[in-house]
């Protein structure tokens, strides 16, 4: 009962935690990123946008380039990915578009909010934005730098965008890096995203070689990978608890055989044969497990209707991207548990049925 329970709910919170892990990085990341390797992004962008505006199947995209630079804010000094877009387009900031607290204008920055924080700015006040390519001078080469003031902040829920980018619009981030090249990145988010792996594959014919395709599957596969592997070694180790409990299946069993040897022994002189004998005790271990993995299943879900309920598992929400854990059995996991408590009562129930039917039973009867 207890081994039971505690597989259901370990799984539980495994499966909870993922489904939850996905819905929280699918709803604060693009489904599929195109990244530009072509040497002809003039023509080559603008002909994929063109296709993408008229598939069905996506939600929203946007299309940015990304340049490498640095920011500066008092004695504060970063390295910064800063995203340059068309602010006037807000059908074009796609997946930005709702994680924007602020203005849209052309002639600030946005900043992600862990930056913000970690500068100490807030709206309206200046920062300095450093490109590390510059100009030459008598003195050898100066970066570029412009001051410009903070616009609006970035909340994507994700660590590493809200602490390292900065929005910049077009015409301010290509004067500003004019000698940056760029890496030029179209975002896609789908109706669907769990067809994100389909909608590469159809997708790659038609931009070629000149893009490579990301899915958010290929992002966070080993993180789910590791998860799924931590779950089987778990449930392993649990699994141990099921065989434990099966012993005392045994001794139970042995117990009783040797309680009613006597019944055992006018069965067999009145002509039942072995197999009866031995199929009467392997269905008394196949009910006490089915009994105790009933008790346990109901136990799990309780418990888990607690756990959701109250919010009883907590997580540190910038680093999970959610402040409490939900418990999530399945039915594929019921069906595991289920053919594994089978299974050992069968073994269980083997040993003590197979001494049942080898005692002597002149022998049993001439004791009596």
């Amino acid at each position: 009962m207890i081994s039971t329970a505690g597989i259901l709910l370990t799984n539980g919170v495994f499966e909870g935690f993922q489904d939850n892990l996905r819905v929280k990085l699918l709803g604060s990341m693009p489904n599929i990123i195109l990244t530009y390797i072509g040497d002809n992004s003039k023509t080559d962008v603008p002909k994929v946008l063109k296709l993408l505006e008229k598939n069905n199947d996506i939600k929203l995209f946007s299309y940015f380039k990304i340049y490498h630079g640095a920011i500066q804010r008092g004695s504060y000094i970063s390295a910064v990915n800063v995203d340059a877009m068309d602010f006037n387009n807000k059908k074009n900031l796609g997946f930005f578009s709702s994680k924007i607290k602020g203005s849209l204008d052309k002639k600030g920055v946005i900043l992600g909010s862990d930056l913000a924080s970690m500068l100490g700015a807030s709206l309206g006040d200046y920062v300095s934005i450093i490109s590390p390519v510059g100009i030459q001078t008598p003195f050898g080469y100066m970066p570029k730098v412009q001051n410009l003031p903070v616009v609006g902040t970035l909340h994507s829920g994700i660590f590493d965008i809200d602490y390292s980018t900065v929005l910049m619009d077009n015409s301010l981030a290509d004067k500003l890096f004019v000698n940056n090249p760029p890496t030029r990145v179209i975002e896609i988010n789908l109706k669907n995203p769990f067809e994100a792996s389909a909608f590469a594959k159809s997708l790659k014919p038609m931009v070629g070689d000149k893009f490579v395709i990301t899915t958010w599957i290929d992002m966070n596969k080993p993180l789910f990978e590791a998860l799924q592997t931590e779950e089987r070694g778990i449930f392993f180790v649990l699994t141990l608890m099921i065989v434990v409990a099966s012993f005392n299946i045994t001794s139970l069993l042995f117990i009783k055989v040797k309680e009613k040897l006597r019944d055992i022994a006018i069965f067999r002189v009145y002509g039942e044969p072995k197999s009866f004998i031995m199929a009467i005790v392997l269905i008394q271990g196949f009910l006490l497990s089915f009994m105790g993995f009933l008790v346990g299943v109901m136990l799990s879900f309780v418990l888990e209707f607690f756990i959701n309920k109250f919010k009883l598992i907590h997580v540190q929400k910038s680093i999970y991207l959610m402040s409490y854990v939900p418990v999530s059995i399945s039915s594929k996991d019921i069906l595991e548990v289920f053919l594994l408590v089978m299974f050992l009562s069968m073994l269980a129930g083997f040993i003590p049925s197979f001494y049942a039917v080898r005692e002597n039973i002149v022998r049993i009867l001439r004791n009596d």
